[in-house]
């Protein structure tokens, strides 16, 4: 089986590298135009190949005249390609690519020895398809450790894990999706495809993304995982349920609960989601306790308040990207603390509030 893929996929390699050929020649005909154009559409992979062949071939013909044409046909081809996106199915493609200025070489020999390094790449290309269509893609893991880490990932995705957080995803998206698992906190920026949705995989929820930016907690109290939407819109289900579950608009939170497999969805009311990652608090009427919570998250520190009596004082103030020292000093003004470092973390003590 494996066999008769390989030499299905050689004889395809030969053709269309023939095909490109011919193109750059000046010799391809109305309809094999239209079929390289859906070729290269086809596939990202194609598309880079593709670039990279006319790299190669534009390099060949530096020595001869031709070399500003290829390049004013490919920018046509390439304008072409895009444009043709918005034109019907059955309508004819025409790419003006003109024969003679191409081929109007000083000699013959650039002509010949264009040919015979197309003949080169047509050995390599089998070898080019087989590993994009047959070799996995490796699996790429990060962990941040004991801070905030940012990794891009290879179709554009911006994320920002927490401290203490996991994700997974291949070193590149074959298929039509493109998936990555998540362990803990993390902040996505997606670059939207429409062909290809973009997926988080945590335990048995999916996070499916339409073109958005959102939060992802999987590491919430009582066995829920949580999802805020900030632009855009994704969908929230449990595997195997896509279509029934919740679908987010900006504001949106969903609370996923594990074992009963619900997902309640509310407005979410938490202006500090996502200071962890911008270190920017709002407080009003907030209890010492909350505060401190808060506080030992972003800071990755241990802090405690030795006194319960202290737990349900109220703070109301914002802090923007301050540190934990300025912080802890406005707590300690406003209501009278004792600051002490334990050595194993900070301890909060005091009189208590009335």
């Amino acid at each position: 089986m494996y066999d008769k893929q390989k030499n299905t996929m050689e004889t395809n390699a030969t053709y269309y590298i023939d095909l490109i050929t011919r193109y750059f020649c000046g010799e391809a005909t109305p309809e094999d135009i239209r079929e390289l154009e859906a070729w290269v559409k086809a596939d990202p992979a194609n598309d880079e190949f593709f670039s990279s062949y006319h790299k190669t071939w534009k390099v060949l013909g530096e020595t001869g005249s031709p070399s500003a044409d290829l390049d004013r046909e490919w920018t046509k081809l390439q304008a072409t390609i895009l444009a043709n996106t918005e034109k019907a199915a059955n309508e004819p493609l025409v790419i003006p690519f003109q024969k003679s200025k191409i081929v109007n070489l000083k000699s013959e020999i650039l002509s010949w020895s264009l040919r015979i390094a197309a003949m080169f790449v047509v050995l390599a290309i089998p070898a080019f398809f087989l590993y994009h269509y047959f070799v996995p893609p490796a699996e790429r893991e990060l962990v941040a450790g004991n801070s905030v880490t940012e990794q891009v990932l290879p179709d554009g995705t911006s994320v920002t894990l927490n401290a203490g957080s996991t994700l997974s995803w291949p070193s590149r998206f074959n298929g039509k999706v493109r998936n990555v698992t998540l362990k803990g906190e993390g902040w996505f920026v997606v670059s939207h495809d429409a062909k290809r949705p973009f997926i988080i995989t945590t335990g048995d929820l999916r996070i499916r993304d339409i073109g958005t930016s959102f939060f992802v907690n999987t590491k919430t109290w009582g066995n829920t995982q949580e999802v805020i939407l900030v632009t855009g819109k994704v969908e929230v289900y449990f595997e195997g349920r896509p279509g029934r579950g919740q679908f987010l608009f900006p504001g949106d939170k969903a609370e996923a609960l594990a074992d009963g497999r619900v997902i309640e969805k509310s407005v979410n009311r938490d202006p500090n989601f996502l200071s962890w990652k911008t270190k920017h608090m709002e407080f009003s009427n907030t209890p010492l306790n909350e505060v401190v919570a808060l506080l030992a998250k972003i800071y990755h520190v241990s802090i405690r308040v030795s006194d319960d009596r202290m737990s349900n004082c109220r703070i109301t103030a914002t802090f923007d990207n301050q540190s934990l020292e300025s912080v802890l000093h406005v707590l300690k003004a406003t209501l009278d603390l004792q600051i002490r470092n334990t050595g194993a973390g900070i301890e909060l003590s005091g009189h208590g509030c009335n």
